[in-house]
């Protein structure tokens, strides 16, 4: 079986070495070369053919995320890990609609590092453990903000709805929030209308399903 064949894309040398130095201690894992910058990056996979490209997301122009752009569209068979210390949203987001397989944080073990390698070969995606949860949150947080645009539920609405989930009654709420109890009934029966639904309870289900309350 022929190593899997890995380029090193990292502006730091000591970096592009140790990496080298932890993958040369793998007979299915063959380094055919290194890369300080994007635009040898570019110049230099068509000759280097490499089935993974380890890629840091700072480099000198173009940037790793442009350069997995590039590769995405020449050459889609690559496989694509970004190797970084940037943990932020902004960076991670960028990556993945890039079209990278993997993202992984420079902390991460030596093991899971090799294990990714031929696990992204193979077909799978692959993030650091650390920014599982990160990502978790930020798709919940996304599936809640869709679900507010769809049923067009004002805040005070949401308000309403919390409480009403919570146990108080539309007398309660009238007292906590200083409204009348008439103004919270018409605000239930918009909650009503705009979510297609015939009572408090089902009101209360639905946005616990859709992650409102």
């Amino acid at each position: 079986m022929e190593p899997i064949r890995v380029l090193i894309v990292d502006d730091h040398a000591v970096v592009r070495q140790g990496l080298r130095s932890l993958l040369s201690m793998h007979d299915d894992i063959q380094v055919v070369g290194e890369a300080d910058r994007g635009a040898v990056v570019l110049e230099k996979i068509g000759a280097l053919q490499p089935d993974v490209v380890l890629l840091d997301i700072r480099i000198p122009p173009p940037t790793g995320v442009e350069v997995a752009h590039r590769l995405r569209r020449a050459y889609p068979q690559v496989k694509i890990i970004i190797l970084t210390t940037y943990d932020d949203d902004r960076y991670l987001n960028e990556a993945l609609q890039a079209g990278a397989h993997g993202y992984l944080l420079k902390d991460t073990s030596r093991k899971f590092l090799v294990d990714s390698i031929r696990q992204v070969y193979n077909g799978q995606r692959l993030l650091s453990p650390d920014l599982v949860d990160q990502v978790l949150h930020n798709y919940e947080a996304m599936a809640k903000k869709v679900a507010h645009y769809e049923y067009g539920l004002t805040d005070n609405e949401l308000l309403v709805l919390r409480e009403i989930s919570e146990g108080s009654s539309i007398k309660d709420i009238a007292q906590k929030i200083h409204l009348s109890e008439a103004t919270i009934k018409k605000r239930m029966q918009d909650i009503l209308d705009k979510m297609g639904v015939a009572h408090r309870t089902q009101a209360v289900a639905e946005a616990i399903r859709k992650g409102l309350i």
